[in-house]
């Protein structure tokens, strides 16, 4: 598969960011950008980010949501995303990667997580990893 392709693909992904700190909204916008993600939704807690999601006309390709934030937490917003059943991919960022944490995301339907800190390269291996089957 060639490089433009895969950009291309890369290109067309819709993603909702969901997180309460500004500064981290950024960086993952910032990160996303630069794998040549260009249509970013962004929330600042899950009450609003199930707000977009409802509203939105087009399903988004991935939601990248923080855990641990006021008004609705990310497991939350996990479950009511499955709810919906729209078939969005999910990546749970959290600062509690326990084995506990991580398998109770995962029952949810999380369909990755990432431990907080994490850098750029660790979020686009995993954004990757996790929206595989939509670029290929």
């Amino acid at each position: 598969m060639s490089t433009d392709y895969f950009d291309a693909k890369m290109s067309s992904l819709r993603v909702l960011v969901v997180d309460d700190e500004p500064i981290l909204r950024n960086l993952v916008e910032h990160a996303l950008k630069s794998m040549g993600i260009k249509n970013i939704s962004m929330a600042a807690d899950g009450k609003k980010a199930l707000q977009i999601y409802d509203v939105s006309d087009q399903t988004f390709d991935l939601i990248i949501c923080d855990w641990i934030m006021p008004k609705m937490n990310g497991l939350e917003v996990l479950r009511q995303i499955r709810g919906r059943n729209r078939g969005s991919k999910f990546l749970m960022l959290t600062a509690n990667a326990t084995k506990e944490a991580v398998t109770e995301a995962i029952a949810a339907g999380t369909d990755s997580y990432i431990a907080k800190p994490f850098t750029a390269k660790e979020l686009h291996k995993k954004v990757k990893s996790v929206t595989k089957d939509i670029v290929d």
